[in-house]
C-alpha cells in the first residue's frame, strides 16, 4: 500500500478512537449530572419531608406558645423585693439562728409550682405523653421565638452522642438529623450546664437560624429567649454569650469540682462573647448551651450560644389524682419555692370547748383573702396554719403589729391578720389576709 494511503488509514483509526473517547466523556458527564441532580432532588425532598414531619409532630402538642405560658404563670406571683430573710420570724427562738444558717442563698432564677394536673399518671407533661409513647428517647422540647423558620423541635437523648446526628424522630435516616441533648446531662432535671446540639441546615431548619447568629446584631440583641421543656418541668433561659469556636475547645464542660472552677468556666465563656449582654453570673446560675455547625467558616467551627436560666415552672406529680383532681393535701410534697398554705383556720375556747368558726370563702389555695366572725365575748383567738413546704417561714401581723399566732388579741370590730409565707430561698412570698370581725357590744336603745 502506498505510504499516502497508510497515512489516511491511520488517521481514520485515530478519528474512530477520538469519537469513542468523546462518547465516553459525554456519558461520564451525563452520569455526573444525573447523580448531582439526584442528590439535589434527594436533599430538597429530605428538607421537605423533614419539615412536613416536624409540622405533624408540632400539631400533636396541646399548646405551643411557650412565651405566653410563662407570662401567664408568673403574672400573679409575688416576688420578694429583697434577697435576705426578714428580721421578724415566727419560729422557735432556739431554732432561729439555725434557720438563718441553714437558709440557702437566693436563687438567680424565679421558681414556681405549676398546676400538677398538667402531668399524666407517669409524671409527664400531657403535651408530650403521646410523643414519648412513640419514642421514649424524647426528653423534652426546645423553642426559640423570633424566626419565620421555627426553632421548635423535640429534644432527643441516648447514650450515644452521635446517634441522632442522622436520625429523625422516628429513628429513620435523616439528612437533618434531630435536636438532641448531651448524653452527660440528666434528662429529668435542669443540670448546672445543659447542652443541646443540632445541625444548621441551609433552609434554616433545625438550628440553621443560629449559624451566623454572632454576626447578626439585629437578631442576637432581639431574639434572646430560649424555652426548654423537660418532661416534668418548664425552663426559660436568656442569652448571655455568643461566639464562634473550634469544636476541639471545651466549651461543653459539665462537671465542676467546686464553685470556683464553675465560675472560672462561666467567666471564660462570657468573655468570648461578641456582644456584651451586661449580665452578672453567680455560682448558683444554671446555663444552657446550643452548639451548631458553621461550615462556611470551617468544618470544625461551631456557632455557640450560651444562656442562663431565669424562670422555672416545676410540678409535683404526687399532687395529681387519676381523674385529674387534686388528691388530699397531706400528700403534697414540699418544693423549693412553694409559698402556699395547706391549712388555715382560727379557733377559740368557749365553755371549755374549742370552737373553729368557718372561713368565708372556705380555705383554698386559689384565694388569698378570707373573712370570719366571732362573738363579742371572744377576746383572743388562735391561728392554725400549715405550710406546704415545711421549711417555708411565716410572718404574722395583727392590725399591722407583729403577733403570736397562738394568741391573737382582738379589738372590738374589724381585725386584720396578715400571714406572709416566705419560700425557703427567701426569693418569693405570698400574703394571705384574714379579716376577723368581733361583734360589737350592743348598746341599749334609749326610750
Amino acid at each position: 500500500m502506498p505510504f499516502k494511503d497508510k497515512i489516511k488509514e491511520l488517521f481514520k483509526i485515530k478519528m474512530s478512537k477520538g469519537k469513542i473517547l468523546y462518547a465516553f466523556l459525554m456519558l461520564l458527564c451525563s452520569c455526573v449530572f444525573l447523580f448531582s441532580a439526584y442528590k439535589i432532588v434527594d436533599k430538597l425532598y429530605g428538607y421537605y419531608n423533614d419539615n412536613k414531619q416536624y409540622e405533624e409532630i408540632r400539631a400533636q402538642l396541646t399548646s405551643s406558645d411557650k412565651e405566653d405560658r410563662f407570662e401567664k404563670a408568673f403574672k400573679n406571683i409575688d416576688v420578694l423585693p429583697r434577697q435576705t430573710a426578714p428580721k421578724t420570724l415566727t419560729i422557735d427562738p432556739l431554732q432561729e439562728e439555725a434557720a438563718f444558717i441553714a437558709s440557702p442563698p437566693a436563687l438567680p432564677y424565679r421558681l414556681i409550682m405549676g398546676n400538677p394536673n398538667e402531668l399524666d399518671l407517669n409524671g409527664i407533661l400531657h403535651d408530650y405523653t403521646n410523643l414519648v409513647s412513640i419514642n421514649s428517647d424524647m426528653v423534652g422540647w426546645i423553642n426559640m421565638p423570633g424566626y419565620n423558620k421555627k426553632i421548635d423541635y423535640p429534644v432527643m437523648r441516648t447514650d450515644d452522642n452521635f446517634f441522632y446526628l442522622d436520625k429523625d424522630f422516628y429513628k429513620n435516616y435523616s439528612y437533618a438529623g434531630s435536636i438532641y441533648m448531651d448524653t452527660r446531662n440528666n434528662p429529668k432535671a435542669p443540670d448546672r450546664h445543659l447542652i443541646i446540639y443540632g445541625h444548621a441546615m441551609n433552609d434554616n431548619s433545625m438550628l440553621g437560624n443560629l449559624k451566623d447568629f454572632p454576626d447578626k446584631p439585629e437578631e442576637h440583641t432581639k431574639n434572646t429567649k430560649i424555652y426548654v421543656d423537660l418532661l416534668n418541668t418548664r425552663l426559660e433561659y436568656e442569652v448571655f454569650s455568643i461566639y464562634y469556636e473550634n469544636a476541639n475547645i471545651n466549651y461543653r464542660q459539665t462537671s465542676f469540682s467546686k464553685d470556683e472552677e464553675y465560675m472560672g468556666f462561666l467567666n471564660r465563656i462570657q468573655n468570648k462573647s461578641v456582644h456584651d449582654y451586661k449580665i452578672t453570673l453567680t455560682p448558683n446560675d444554671k446555663i444552657l448551651t446550643l452548639s451548631t455547625c458553621n461550615n462556611t467558616l470551617g468544618r470544625d467551627i461551631r456557632s455557640v450560644i450560651h444562656a442562663r436560666l431565669v424562670k422555672q415552672i416545676t410540678y409535683d406529680k404526687d399532687a395529681a389524682g387519676g381523674e385529674g383532681k387534686i388528691i388530699k393535701k397531706e400528700a403534697k410534697k414540699a418544693v423549693l419555692a412553694n409559698v402556699y398554705l395547706l391549712e388555715l383556720s382560727i379557733s377559740y375556747i368557749s365553755d371549755d370547748e374549742e370552737v373553729k368558726p368557718l372561713l368565708n370563702p372556705s380555705f383554698n389555695t386559689v384565694f388569698k383573702t378570707f373573712t370570719s366572725m366571732v362573738p363579742n365575748n371572744v377576746e383572743t383567738i388562735s391561728l392554725n396554719l400549715e405550710t406546704a413546704d415545711p421549711e417555708a417561714v411565716t410572718e404574722i401581723t395583727l392590725n399591722d403589729q407583729k403577733a403570736d399566732p397562738s394568741s391573737l388579741e382582738l379589738l372590738e370590730g374589724e381585725n386584720t391578720v396578715n400571714i406572709k409565707v416566705y419560700s425557703r430561698d427567701w426569693l418569693y412570698a405570698r400574703t394571705y389576709t384574714l379579716t376577723v370581725e368581733r361583734e360589737k357590744t350592743v348598746q341599749p336603745t334609749e326610750g
